[in-house]
């Protein structure tokens, strides 16, 4: 006798995709090549460019620039290996000062 399964703590949703016969394809054979099943590799491909795009949103690349623009290393904080948090809030709160407006 097998043990009962528990069930899935995950929540899951499911959606309706219509797809072309030439993406239907690409999804059979990246499925087939990856040994995943179809929805694992629209759900990593979700995640990927999901990733892409609202990699803008980070303030990361924002305090790196403002680091590289000026006199290196004069205008960098001698702090900023241990206040990194600070100085990343800092430029997130201007950011979203200069969108309001």
């Amino acid at each position: 006798m097998s043990k009962p399964r528990k069930p899935s703590t995950a929540v899951r949703e499911p959606i309706q995709v219509y797809l072309t016969e030439q993406d239907r394809g690409l999804l059979d054979r990246a499925a087939k090549s990856a040994g995943l099943s179809r929805a694992e590799v629209l759900r990593l491909g979700l995640r990927r460019i999901g990733t892409e795009l609202l990699a803008a949103e980070s303030p990361v690349p924002a305090f790196l620039q403002k680091m590289a623009e000026g006199d290196w290393p004069a205008e960098m904080p001698t702090d900023v290996g241990a206040r990194h948090d600070d100085y990343l809030a800092d430029i997130y709160a201007d950011r979203h000062e200069h969108d309001e407006k």
